[in-house]
């Protein structure tokens, strides 16, 4: 249970931390405070980020079988012409 806290809080603070990155990242390198390198390095880091505080938070899934369809024989019947339908 506790394990499942921990999880949750880290998932949220890391997702928190990757909004205010863009937040800050945006700006400075509209101004040209930030070199385009190092915007595209933290944008990359932010997205990564993100990227793995929403995998964190996703529920486990269960892995589904597919469901499979019992074989019946097909019966045919014979329609005007002779043909089967």
């Amino acid at each position: 249970m506790k394990q499942a806290w921990w999880k949750a809080l880290v998932g949220k603070l890391a997702a928190t931390a990757s909004a205010l990155l863009f937040l800050v990242l945006v700006p400075a390198a509209a101004a040209g405070q930030l070199p385009v390198w190092a915007a595209v390095v933290l944008g990359i880091a932010g997205l990564t980020i993100l990227n793995g505080a929403c995998g964190m938070l996703l529920p486990p899934q269960e892995k589904e079988e597919p469901a499979t369809v019992p074989a019946r024989p097909v019966q045919l019947r014979v329609v005007r012409g002779g043909r089967a339908a």
